[in-house]
């Protein structure tokens, strides 16, 4: 392959790489939009729960710079807030475990949301603390070591492993490019010329290596 030819590819492997980039971008944002949208028609009917898990399901649409699950945090700790004056500490409980959850569940190489995350584990401490349907923490012990007890479970995150987060990020893009060129360099442009197996073999199982990377990645991180 000539260096210009290698520019050329390159340069369509980039191009590809951000189309990818952008429709995913744009799924989330869809996605989130959405089921923010549904929570907030689901709470004007008052239907509690229910508003609750569509406003966990937009924060795990997680995208740097997108305000949607600021926002859905801030109806939560509020649904949480009319749980608790209600007297549905149960509610209360799933309200604040959904918002610990949701962004629990889109850290990668850093923790988004972690002033929501600080602020439900407050609030999910303190009422663990204050349900006297159970005994743990041992309510023999002091306020100050039941308290620090259940810190130390909510503490107890299991943060994924950068170096696999990078690999998963890096088979995905591999997995995706690696299809695309097969097709892209593999298939003529004119319907009797030939298919080029040879360069579809190479960029198929460069696409399957990386296919194989994303899995072992996501398993191990």
């Amino acid at each position: 392959m000539t260096a210009s030819g290698a520019t050329g590819t390159g340069r369509r492997l980039g191009l590809f790489l951000a189309f990818c980039a952008l429709i995913v971008c744009g799924r989330v944002v869809y996605s989130a939009g959405y089921e923010f949208r549904q929570a907030r028609d689901l709470e004007a009917e008052q239907r509690w729960h229910e508003a609750a898990s569509s406003y966990g399901a937009a924060i795990r649409m997680y995208l740097p710079g997108l305000p949607v699950g600021a926002m859905a945090s801030e109806r939560l700790l509020a649904l949480a807030d009319r749980a608790a004056d209600a007297g549905e500490r149960d509610e209360a409980r799933f309200c604040l475990e959904e918002l610990r959850s949701g962004w629990l569940s889109v850290r990668s190489l850093w923790q988004p949301g972690q002033t929501f995350v600080t602020e439900g584990e407050r609030r999910l401490a303190t009422l663990i603390l204050e349900d006297d349907r159970g005994n743990w923490p041992d309510k023999g012990l002091s306020e100050t070591d039941r308290r620090a007890i259940v810190d130390e479970v909510l503490a107890k995150r299991g943060d994924p492993k950068m170096l696999w987060v990078l690999l998963m990020s890096l088979g995905y893009f591999v997995w995706l490019g690696g299809a695309s060129m097969a097709i892209w360099r593999g298939i003529p442009d004119q319907p009797d010329s030939p298919v080029r197996w040879k360069i579809v073999g190479r960029w198929a199982t460069t696409s399957v290596a990386g296919y194989l990377l994303w899995l072992l990645a996501l398993a191990n991180a």
